[in-house]
Protein backbone atom coordinates (compact mmCIF):
# COMPACT_ATOMS: atom_id res chain seq x y z
CA UNK A 1 0.00 0.00 0.00
CA UNK A 2 1.67 3.19 -1.19
CA UNK A 3 0.78 6.57 0.26
CA UNK A 4 -1.53 8.54 -2.01
CA UNK A 5 -1.26 5.50 -4.31
CA UNK A 6 1.91 7.07 -5.63
CA UNK A 7 0.08 10.15 -6.92
CA UNK A 8 1.26 13.67 -6.06
CA UNK A 9 -1.98 14.95 -7.63
CA UNK A 10 -4.08 12.92 -5.17
CA UNK A 11 -2.08 14.34 -2.28
CA UNK A 12 -2.37 17.90 -3.58
CA UNK A 13 -6.11 17.48 -4.18
CA UNK A 14 -6.75 16.27 -0.63
CA UNK A 15 -4.66 19.05 0.89
CA UNK A 16 -6.60 21.57 -1.21
CA UNK A 17 -9.86 19.95 -0.08
CA UNK A 18 -9.12 20.20 3.65
CA UNK A 19 -7.73 23.72 3.18
CA UNK A 20 -10.94 24.78 1.44
CA UNK A 21 -13.01 23.30 4.27
CA UNK A 22 -10.91 25.18 6.83
CA UNK A 23 -11.17 28.48 4.98
CA UNK A 24 -14.95 28.05 4.65
CA UNK A 25 -15.20 27.38 8.40
CA UNK A 26 -16.40 23.83 7.70
CA UNK A 27 -13.66 22.16 9.73
CA UNK A 28 -15.20 21.50 13.14
CA UNK A 29 -14.56 19.39 16.19
CA UNK A 30 -17.00 16.81 17.47
CA UNK A 31 -18.54 15.49 14.25
CA UNK A 32 -17.22 13.41 11.40
CA UNK A 33 -19.02 14.52 8.24
CA UNK A 34 -22.46 16.03 8.31
CA UNK A 35 -24.13 18.83 6.35
CA UNK A 36 -20.87 19.73 4.58
CA UNK A 37 -18.87 20.09 7.80
CA UNK A 38 -16.61 17.74 9.66
CA UNK A 39 -13.49 16.99 11.62
CA UNK A 40 -10.05 16.25 10.20
CA UNK A 41 -11.12 12.78 9.05
CA UNK A 42 -14.51 13.96 7.81
CA UNK A 43 -13.09 16.81 5.75
CA UNK A 44 -10.40 14.56 4.30
CA UNK A 45 -12.59 11.63 3.18
CA UNK A 46 -16.14 13.03 3.54
CA UNK A 47 -17.17 10.21 5.85
CA UNK A 48 -16.47 8.75 9.28
CA UNK A 49 -14.85 5.60 7.92
CA UNK A 50 -11.23 5.74 9.08
CA UNK A 51 -10.50 2.65 6.97
CA UNK A 52 -11.10 4.77 3.86
CA UNK A 53 -7.66 6.28 4.49
CA UNK A 54 -6.24 2.97 3.34
CA UNK A 55 -8.45 2.51 0.27
CA UNK A 56 -8.66 6.15 -0.82
CA UNK A 57 -5.25 7.46 0.24
CA UNK A 58 -2.94 4.50 0.90
CA UNK A 59 -2.45 5.72 4.48
CA UNK A 60 -2.60 3.16 7.31
CA UNK A 61 -5.80 3.36 9.34
CA UNK A 62 -3.80 3.74 12.55
CA UNK A 63 -2.59 7.11 11.31
CA UNK A 64 -6.16 8.18 10.56
CA UNK A 65 -7.05 7.49 14.20
CA UNK A 66 -3.99 9.41 15.40
CA UNK A 67 -4.84 12.36 13.17
CA UNK A 68 -8.39 12.30 14.50
CA UNK A 69 -7.33 12.19 18.16
CA UNK A 70 -4.83 15.02 17.81
CA UNK A 71 -7.33 17.15 15.90
CA UNK A 72 -9.97 16.78 18.59
CA UNK A 73 -7.61 17.44 21.52
CA UNK A 74 -5.26 20.16 20.29
CA UNK A 75 -6.15 23.80 20.96
CA UNK A 76 -8.37 25.29 18.23
CA UNK A 77 -5.72 27.39 16.46
CA UNK A 78 -3.35 24.45 16.15
CA UNK A 79 -6.16 22.00 15.54
CA UNK A 80 -7.58 23.80 12.52
CA UNK A 81 -4.22 23.64 10.73
CA UNK A 82 -3.59 20.04 11.76
CA UNK A 83 -5.27 18.20 8.81
CA UNK A 84 -3.21 20.15 6.27
CA UNK A 85 0.03 19.72 8.20
CA UNK A 86 -0.69 16.02 8.65
CA UNK A 87 -1.27 15.38 4.94
CA UNK A 88 1.64 17.62 3.90
CA UNK A 89 4.04 15.65 6.11
CA UNK A 90 3.28 12.31 4.44
CA UNK A 91 5.55 11.53 1.49
CA UNK A 92 4.03 10.25 -1.75
CA UNK A 93 4.59 6.65 -2.82
CA UNK A 94 5.84 5.20 0.48
CA UNK A 95 4.62 1.99 2.12
CA UNK A 96 4.43 3.34 5.66
CA UNK A 97 3.84 -0.09 7.16
CA UNK A 98 7.02 -1.38 5.52
CA UNK A 99 8.90 1.52 7.10
CA UNK A 100 7.51 0.45 10.49
CA UNK A 101 5.86 3.84 10.95
CA UNK A 102 3.99 2.79 14.11
CA UNK A 103 7.09 1.45 15.82
CA UNK A 104 9.14 4.43 14.68
CA UNK A 105 6.56 6.81 16.11
CA UNK A 106 6.49 5.11 19.50
CA UNK A 107 10.29 4.97 19.48
CA UNK A 108 10.44 8.70 18.72
CA UNK A 109 7.92 9.44 21.49
CA UNK A 110 10.18 7.58 23.87
CA UNK A 111 13.57 8.85 22.73
CA UNK A 112 13.15 12.41 21.47
CA UNK A 113 15.88 14.32 23.30
CA UNK A 114 13.67 17.22 24.43
CA UNK A 115 10.08 15.95 24.29
CA UNK A 116 10.46 12.20 24.69
CA UNK A 117 9.30 10.17 27.64
CA UNK A 118 12.82 9.14 28.61
CA UNK A 119 13.99 12.75 28.73
CA UNK A 120 10.90 13.89 30.65
CA UNK A 121 10.80 11.07 33.18
CA UNK A 122 12.48 11.77 36.52
CA UNK A 123 11.93 8.30 37.98
CA UNK A 124 15.09 6.31 37.25
CA UNK A 125 13.34 2.94 37.47
CA UNK A 126 10.73 4.01 34.91
CA UNK A 127 13.46 5.55 32.76
CA UNK A 128 15.25 2.16 32.70
CA UNK A 129 12.04 0.42 31.66
CA UNK A 130 11.45 2.95 28.91
CA UNK A 131 14.97 2.43 27.58
CA UNK A 132 14.29 -1.32 27.46
CA UNK A 133 11.07 -0.73 25.50
CA UNK A 134 12.99 1.57 23.13
CA UNK A 135 15.61 -1.11 22.59
CA UNK A 136 12.90 -3.69 21.84
CA UNK A 137 11.40 -1.31 19.30
CA UNK A 138 14.78 -0.78 17.63
CA UNK A 139 15.17 -4.55 17.34
CA UNK A 140 11.66 -4.89 15.90
CA UNK A 141 12.42 -2.22 13.29
CA UNK A 142 15.73 -3.85 12.32
CA UNK A 143 14.30 -7.39 12.28
CA UNK A 144 10.67 -7.63 11.09
CA UNK A 145 10.43 -11.20 12.43
CA UNK A 146 11.05 -9.91 15.97
CA UNK A 147 7.80 -8.98 17.76
CA UNK A 148 8.29 -7.08 21.04
CA UNK A 149 4.65 -6.74 22.15
CA UNK A 150 5.38 -3.73 24.43
CA UNK A 151 3.20 -1.35 22.48
CA UNK A 152 0.51 -1.35 25.15
CA UNK A 153 2.67 1.47 26.44
CA UNK A 154 0.62 3.76 24.20
CA UNK A 155 -2.24 3.54 26.72
CA UNK A 156 0.09 5.08 29.29
CA UNK A 157 0.91 7.91 26.90
CA UNK A 158 -2.76 8.62 26.25
CA UNK A 159 -3.45 8.76 29.98
CA UNK A 160 -0.70 11.26 30.78
CA UNK A 161 -1.04 13.55 27.79
CA UNK A 162 -1.92 17.11 28.70
CA UNK A 163 -2.41 19.66 25.92
CA UNK A 164 1.20 20.84 25.86
CA UNK A 165 2.50 17.30 25.74
CA UNK A 166 -0.12 16.36 23.16
CA UNK A 167 1.20 19.10 20.88
CA UNK A 168 4.68 17.60 21.25
CA UNK A 169 3.34 14.15 20.35
CA UNK A 170 1.66 15.61 17.28
CA UNK A 171 4.88 17.30 16.17
CA UNK A 172 6.82 14.07 16.70
CA UNK A 173 4.32 12.26 14.46
CA UNK A 174 4.84 14.83 11.69
CA UNK A 175 8.61 14.48 12.00
CA UNK A 176 8.46 10.67 11.81
CA UNK A 177 6.17 10.83 8.78
CA UNK A 178 8.47 13.28 7.04
CA UNK A 179 11.46 11.05 7.83
CA UNK A 180 9.76 8.25 5.87
CA UNK A 181 10.56 10.24 2.74
CA UNK A 182 14.27 10.22 3.61
CA UNK A 183 14.22 6.50 4.31
CA UNK A 184 12.71 5.88 0.89
CA UNK A 185 15.38 8.03 -0.77
CA UNK A 186 18.16 6.18 1.06
CA UNK A 187 16.81 2.71 0.26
Amino acid sequence: MLTFHGSQKLKDDRIAQVRAHRKADQLVKGQYWQFGKGCAVGCTIHSSNHWAYETELGIPVELAYLEDRFFELLPNGTSMMWPERFLESIPVGVDLRATHINKRYVLAVLTDEKRGEIALTKNEYLKKQLREVAELLRKAIDDPAFDPKPLAYLAYLADRADLAYLADLAEILLEVLAASRLELQNA
